[in-house]
């Protein structure tokens, strides 16, 4: 063991002794001379395997033809792990040919979209949008469905495929299970793929009945008028209601129908614009839109000069008021200028201000038209004194 462990360490060999030349960067192979693995001048010898040792003449040669040699060897060595390589690869794909080959089953999840639902009945639920199906088919079918990245919606055709039992029916809930669509599913797929499954495993429809009744319409906008413009009657809709159809429970709470909404800005003339309804879920409108109008005009001030009256005065007490008229300062459309007079308004004050000693009367309108705005009195208070 001691012989073997100081041959590693200090091993005497026939071999060249070797001297590095800086200068003339040569290699020089002298006389044959014991060397030991711990002698500095092994440190510029390159050795290719711990069991061979090149031998060489007594010689001069370039020191980059080592090298060169070195570099031939490295060369055949990659391109034998470059052949490998490509044996490994062929090997594979081989082997997966092989395997596509195969008859295999998966789940592919294919978009469903129903047709033809019952004329009679209003579905209140909600059915799966996708099927996922169990198919059995080759490997390379298989590969080629899964690589696409969107399939063709399956057609369920309600009536069609339940014989029209659901709108014979005055059922509203009806549970199917699946495995009995599977061969009309079938013919909407590709013959290769054998549909052994259906997922989820059962269909729930929920109906309701369907009814009809008029509702009304209201109108849904915002605006922003110019300055002196303002509303010259009510906005209206024509037509003012629709006729909806629909699941009786949603009928019998639904109050109106509003258009879409709309907003306009800087509005100095009437609009008329033909606007869409709103769409409402598992409601059916004949009428889909209706013609909006918003009634704007000009306004300018008007003033006029109306009396005083006393509510609750009693027939046997006087009352002089001071003054005994006002002036009520109003906008109104100019088309209606002329239509307003002091008859048009009523200015009153309470009697039981007197009875309460104030000692001014506050004074309300008391009636006035609907279509003048930003109404103002002139006084607001006045005076009073009760004749005796």
């Amino acid at each position: 063991m001691e012989a073997a462990a100081s041959a590693r360490v200090d091993v005497y060999m026939r071999v060249p002794c070797v001297d590095v030349l800086e200068k003339s960067n040569k290699v020089q192979y002298a006389n044959y001379t014991p060397l030991s693995w711990n002698d500095k001048r092994m440190k510029g010898l390159t050795i290719i395997s711990p069991f061979f040792i090149f031998e060489c003449v007594n010689s001069t040669q370039p020191y980059s033809s080592a090298w060169r040699i070195l570099r031939i060897l490295r060369m055949k060595n990659n391109r034998k792990l470059a052949i490998y390589l490509v044996c490994v690869c062929i090997a594979t794909i081989f082997w997966f040919l092989n395997a596509l080959n195969k008859q295999y089953s998966v789940d592919l999840t294919f978009p469903v979209k129903y047709t033809n639902w019952p004329t009679n009945k209003i579905l209140i639920n909600n059915p799966p949008d996708h099927f996922a199906l169990r198919v059995n088919s080759f490997g390379f079918t298989l590969l080629r469905y899964k690589l696409s990245l969107a399939f063709s919606p399956l057609i369920f055709n309600v009536n069609e495929f339940t014989a029209g039992k659901l709108e014979l029916s005055a059922r509203s809930e009806y549970a199917m299970p699946t495995r009995q669509f599977i061969g009309h599913l079938s013919e909407q797929v590709s013959n290769e793929l054998n549909i052994t499954d259906i997922h989820p495993d059962t269909l729930i429809f929920l109906f309701d009945k369907v009814t009809s009744r008029q509702v009304r319409v209201r109108p849904n906008v915002s605006f922003e008028l110019k300055q002196q413009h303002f509303l010259n009657d009510m906005i209206t809709t024509i037509p003012d209601s629709v006729l909806v159809s629909g699941p009786k429970s949603i009928l019998d709470t639904l109050s109106f129908i509003s258009t879409s909404y709309q907003h306009y800005k800087d509005v100095d003339h009437t609009i008329r614009q033909n606007i869409p309804l709103k769409e409402y879920k598992n409601l059916i409108m004949k009428t889909r839109r209706v013609l909006l109008e918003i009634p704007v005009e000009e306004y300018t001030e008007k003033l006029v000069t109306v009396p005083v009256t006393i509510k609750g005065l009693p027939p046997e007490t006087r009352i002089n008021l001071f003054p005994d008229k006002v002036n009520i300062s109003f906008m109104i459309a100019l088309s209606r200028f002329k239509e307003v007079d002091p008859g048009d308004f009523q200015v009153t004050a309470d009697y039981e201000d007197i009875k309460n000693k104030l000692e001014l009367l506050r004074l309300k309108i008391g009636t006035q038209p609907s279509y003048v705005h930003s109404v103002s009195l002139t006084p607001e208070q006045i005076e009073y004194l009760i004749e005796k």
